[in-house]
């Protein structure tokens, strides 16, 4: 499979091959929600938060309350889980982390304290019995739950969660508590999971296999994968990411919902013998097309992306099919930060041909946005649909039709976030 076509395949199979809607609406963002099969979650809002990129890459202005309707009221689209990072993921997907529902001890979120390990089992045991009347924050948790367990100091990030918040999230990562929703202030408000989607399992809270009920409550005992007993639906999973990337090499596919490799090529290979898969070979590498993917013959997208859109949030993937080698920059020491904060990768045609620091100043009311344009671009090589752009290039010159759908297209998402002025360097 060329390089090319590979790459055409993988911009259809995540929903930006084709033209935007006049208008978009609920029906709109739930095909764009079915074919990438889930949404990463992130707090930071330089422009927007995270999760609601990827659906205006797709459909250009979309209306954002209607969004938060499908994820927040019953019946939900989504609901949130560690699906990849944390992430937005379809109810039936969520349920195939069994596995990683029952190894949820294997990290140490309070329960292996030496001295406070069992007080931090009955604060998850109270806080299921608090939410059993009712949802909420965990800071309004923490008003109904009561405790005397100590603080504990800041992690790497240098955020100091509380206790209370930190049960949550071990209760969370267990599968015994979800998230109805998010609030104003992107905090989780945390629900039973009955309460959040009738899909969801519920499992009993364990610290433990059955025939070590304690193993997660000891200090210093590194444990293994499944000790749960449990797996993952892995074949489920890789059939969903197989789909959404089109074509992919075992790697990606084990990453899109962070499976281990071991677990992908288990999977892969069943669904290779079932003809769901097909092996291919791309720029030297060995890679899998998924049954159902198309290969366009030619490709006209113009996005702006999210750091953690789908199509680019496997820096591996994107730097073999695009030749594209992206940094995540928020969490680059800003004296090391090459081309700013909030980088967007610009898809324009069937390139990644620059890369766009933005910045949404809501109190002002602009969008500023300044362009580093990648050598496919200033070598004529980045036309839409694969054509060579019109205008010098030979200089070294940005293509002025480059530029102008770079502009556009910053104009669309200025208007969408409400902001009446774009500031821009496009040269």
């Amino acid at each position: 499979m060329s390089p090319e076509a590979a790459r055409r395949c993988a911009l259809a199979a995540s929903g930006l091959a084709g033209p935007r809607p006049r208008t978009a609406d609920a029906r709109s963002l739930r095909r764009v929600f079915d074919t990438l099969r889930l949404s990463q979650v992130d707090s930071v809002s330089r422009v927007v938060r995270s999760h609601y990129l990827p659906f205006f890459s797709r459909l250009g202005a979309y209306p954002q309350p209607t969004l938060d309707r499908l994820l927040g009221q019953a019946p939900r689209m989504g609901v949130e889980y560690w699906a990849h990072a944390a992430a937005y993921a379809h109810p039936s997907t969520v349920a195939m982390f069994d596995g990683r529902r029952a190894d949820w001890y294997r990290h140490d979120y309070g329960q292996a304290d030496p001295e406070h390990g069992a007080a931090f089992a009955r604060l998850m045991r109270e806080l299921l019995a608090a939410l059993a009347e009712g949802p909420g924050t965990a800071r309004e948790l923490a008003a109904r739950v009561e405790h005397g367990l100590p603080e504990r100091r800041r992690d790497h990030w240098g955020w100091n969660p509380t206790r209370t918040k930190s049960a949550l999230e071990a209760l969370f990562a267990a599968g015994s508590a979800s998230v109805a929703r998010r609030n104003q202030h992107f905090e989780k408000v945390f629900a039973l999971p009955a309460d959040v989607h009738p899909d969801l399992p519920a499992p009993e809270l364990r610290f433990g296999p059955p025939d070590d009920p304690q193993a997660g409550m000891r200090t210093g005992v590194r444990l293994p994968r499944g000790i749960g007993g449990r797996s993952n639906d892995a074949q489920g999973l890789i059939r969903q990411a197989a789909a959404a990337l089109g074509v992919a090499s075992l790697d990606c596919l084990a990453d899109y919902f962070r499976l281990t490799v071991a677990e992908a090529r288990r999977a892969a290979h069943a669904l290779t013998a079932a003809g769901e898969l097909i092996p291919v070979e791309v720029a030297g590498r060995e890679a899998f097309r998924w049954l159902a993917a198309r290969v366009p013959r030619a490709v006209d997208a113009c996005a702006l992306l999210a750091p953690f859109d789908p199509l680019v949030f496997n820096r591996r993937r994107i730097a073999w099919l695009f030749g594209f080698d992206y940094r995540i920059s928020i969490y680059t020491p800003a004296h090391l930060r090459e081309h700013g904060y909030y980088v967007m990768p610009f898809l324009c045609g069937e390139r990644l041909v620059a890369r766009v620091d933005a910045v949404a100043d809501r109190a002002a009311g602009t969008l500023s946005a300044r362009a580093h344009w990648e050598p496919c671009a200033r070598a004529g090589e980045a036309g839409p649909a694969g054509r060579a752009p019109t205008g010098p290039s030979a200089s070294g010159a940005v293509p002025a039709r480059l530029r102008a759908r770079l502009s556009a297209e910053l104009e669309e998402l200025a208007r969408w976030l409400g902001l009446g002025r774009v500031q821009s360097t496009l040269s």
